[in-house]
């Protein structure tokens, strides 16, 4: 084998599981950065690092974050969202903002609904439990049910209000397009070269001030 190797190395080649040890043993390496698939990967090859290099190269996460420019903060201020708000896609995020644009006499309503149904049930709960102890959790299920209810009547007001203003799904689809475009973290799908051309080399400067280096978890950093 080593022969074979020797006269006709191209034919050669390390799989998956050997490509990292061959490249960190022709180039040794002082630490690597990689995002979460990667350093889960490198943590099941650790085993073939010891018993071929006698050693582990030291595997460091990943700086990971979301970029926000100011026309997408100033959304976020107006709706009141946050970046996982656009984690569960543009079509519920589109009513999430409707619900929160619905004319302020039909939101109190709402509000006051769900606060009279607690109310209510949390006083037939009690008086039921006197009654029948067993008769506490038929209750609270039928509680719970009926939120689920109310909530859905709140939510079909919310698509009407969608289906009634288009601002609401321009603003929605310009939100998801910056922040979570095509379902998938920013830095996934939007080159960060592209920040750099429209803000100058001083985002960089910014960056290095403003981020984390202690923290590992997904960072969101608003662009003045």
């Amino acid at each position: 084998m080593l022969d074979r190797i020797d006269s006709n190395p191209g034919s050669f080649s390390p799989n998956v599981l050997l490509r990292p040890i061959v490249q960190d043993y022709l180039l040794p390496t002082l630490a690597y950065t990689g995002g979460a698939a990667e350093v889960a990967y490198f943590a099941q090859v650790a085993v073939v690092y010891e018993k071929l290099l006698g050693r582990v190269t030291p595997i460091l996460p990943r700086f990971s974050a979301t970029l926000v420019e100011p026309k997408a903060q100033r959304l976020l201020e107006r709706y009141r969202l946050t970046l996982s708000d656009l984690f569960h896609g543009p079509e519920k995020l589109r009513e999430t903002i409707a619900a929160r644009t619905l004319p302020s006499d039909l939101q109190v309503r709402f509000t006051d609904a769900k606060a009279a149904l607690e109310k209510s049930m949390a006083a037939v709960r009690e008086t039921l439990a006197r009654l029948d102890s067993t008769l506490a959790d038929a209750a609270s299920n039928a509680e719970e049910k009926m939120k689920y209810q109310l909530a859905q009547l709140e939510a079909r007001a919310a698509r009407a209000e969608v289906q009634r203003n288009e601002v609401i799904t321009r603003h929605a689809d310009s939100l998801s397009s910056a922040l979570y475009p095509n379902k998938a973290l920013q830095e996934r799908e939007i080159a960060g070269i592209g920040f750099v051309a429209k803000y100058g080399s001083e985002l960089l400067q910014n960056l290095y001030a403003t981020i984390h280096i202690d923290c590992h978890d997904h960072q969101v950093i608003e662009i003045p």
